[in-house]
């Protein structure tokens, strides 16, 4: 079964570039797809995955996963066969909707539980020109009247101003991609933790029933040995 759902990606304030993160449940023979929707040429898309259980405890925690370009084409940019966990990033060389596809179809009884991110960066986001009107034309010009240098101090500090900027988000970017590198093997951890826990209550009731079942049957047992009418006696009777 093949399920196409559009994969809205969370928006910056004023910027070009999105993110998001999510974990779903791809059952056993089938492949969930979404499309990253309206990329433009030179935006990066990256895509990082992780599977982090499987409903089955006999099952592998593996899945396929594949990229393509957008539609009518659907070229192959990617394929990650049957891998745990997996990333992969390029520059959009065409404009369109992407497809990401996490196929499971090599499964026939176990579904995955698969974490994933997907992140589109315009190199726009970094520096925007336009943004910096910070003083009127008024303003330049009795800047310049004052000090003939004001202009070129002025750049100066902004590019030291850009730079830092650039340094920052690139700090933050990866500040952000480990945090859920890291929420991405938490999450793992908490489903193998939950699937431990039913187990253990399994067995646990299992166990309880079977020895109230003995508790029972030897309270029975010894009763009837004591009872002059009872099955027991009949028997020992008999033989």
């Amino acid at each position: 079964m093949l399920l196409l759902l559009l994969l809205c990606l969370t928006y910056q304030a004023g910027a070009k570039s999105r993110h998001r993160q999510m974990t779903m449940e791809v059952t056993a023979g089938a492949d969930d797809c979404f499309f990253v929707n309206d990329m433009k040429i030179g935006q990066t898309l990256s895509v990082e995955y992780q599977v982090t259980s499987s409903s089955v405890a006999t099952g592998k925690n593996d899945i396929t996963v594949r990229v393509q370009a957008p539609p009518p084409a659907l070229t192959p940019l990617y394929e990650g066969s049957l891998q745990t966990e997996g990333s992969w990033n390029s520059e959009a060389e065409e404009n369109g909707d992407y497809k990401v596809c996490f196929d499971n179809r090599a499964s026939s009884w176990s579904d995955k539980i698969v974490w994933f991110e997907i992140n589109v960066e315009d190199p726009e986001d970094d520096y925007d020109e336009d943004d910096d009107e910070y003083f009127d034309a008024d303003d330049w010009d009795k800047m310049k009247e004052n000090n003939e240098d004001t202009m070129s101090l002025f750049e100066m500090k902004i590019e030291d101003i850009k730079t830092a900027i650039h340094d920052v988000r690139i700090n933050v970017g990866k500040m952000r991609h480990f945090q859920f590198m890291r929420g991405g093997a938490m999450s793992k951890d908490v489903h193998q933790v939950e699937a431990n826990l039913t187990r253990l209550n399994f067995w646990s009731l299992l166990y309880i029933f079977l020895m109230v079942l003995v508790g029972v049957t030897q309270v029975y047992t010894v009763r009837q040995l004591f009872e002059d009418k009872s099955m027991v006696q009949k028997i020992t009777t008999r033989t």
